[in-house]
């Protein structure tokens, strides 16, 4: 984390990297101090540990399974944290296993087959059903 305020100088400034990392466990709740180690955080504050890092206005997010493993509370900490971004006109394209979360967090969902798009469809002209036919690289999915 320090390393990510060095401003591309050779010298870190550890006093406001202490600062920043104390600001940002407190703003996204993270369980630890500045000097925890990452590994010895649980998922959801390793997730939430990872939102920190981003930028204030990011252009596109590319996120892949961005709850996987996580309790119903951090996964729900985690989209709005997401959904806030999107207000603000940052695009968020994510992949995820999970096809409830596809069709709560997704305003459209694409799924490729062996290459080619098979579907193509807002989520509220879709349904879960439809998603796993289309993953399936069954007919019947809107393209």
């Amino acid at each position: 984390c320090a390393l990510r305020y060095a401003q591309g100088g050779l010298l870190v400034p550890w006093g406001g990297a202490v600062q920043k990392s104390l600001d940002n466990i407190t703003r996204f709740h993270v369980m630890g101090r500045p000097d925890s180690p990452v590994e010895s955080l649980s998922g959801g504050n390793q997730q939430r540990l990872l939102l920190s890092f981003l930028p204030t206005k990011p252009t596109l997010l590319l996120l892949e399974n961005p709850t996987r493993g996580l309790d119903m509370e951090s996964v729900n900490w985690v989209w709005e944290h997401l959904h806030a971004y999107a207000r603000q006109q940052t695009s968020i394209l994510f992949s995820s296993s999970e096809l409830d979360e596809i069709l709560m967090a997704s305003d459209r969902v694409l799924v490729f087959f062996e290459g080619r798009l098979v579907m193509d469809a807002p989520t509220g002209d879709t349904d879960i059903l439809e998603l796993g036919r289309a993953i399936a690289g069954k007919p019947g999915g809107a393209a």
